[in-house]
């Protein structure tokens, strides 16, 4: 699998017989999150799927690509752009983390006093 972005390309499978598999996550204007996951029925389009989970949950992807962002907006001079974004996902990393009570000790660790 490539790991570049192709950047300002509206990759569709009907537009290309090289793209095997795709996975498209979008935003709208209130904020929600969507994705699409489509494939070729073929044994490539069904290792392409498998490759780009892989690569997103066990091969650091979104690092990868979170990086590619960084240097992208160096080069375009959007560094504020980019510093507005980290602190955002620091927001939402700390509002998950506050909604959540951690366990200090889990209960069948607990002594009876």
């Amino acid at each position: 699998m490539n790991e570049q972005s192709s950047n300002n390309q509206d990759l569709s499978l009907n537009d290309s017989k090289e793209i095997a598999s795709k996975l498209v996550i979008s935003v709208d204007n209130a904020g929600s999150i969507s994705y699409n996951c489509d494939w070729e029925p073929t044994e490539e389009g069904l290792i392409g799927v498998a490759s780009i989970l892989y690569k997103l949950l066990l091969d650091d992807l979104a690092i990868k690509i979170f990086e590619e962002i960084k240097s992208q907006c160096v080069l375009n001079n959007a560094e504020t752009d980019f510093a507005a974004i980290e602190s955002m996902m620091q927001q939402y990393s700390i509002l998950n983390h506050k909604d959540s009570e951690e366990v200090v000790v889990p209960p069948d660790k607990m002594v009876n006093l």
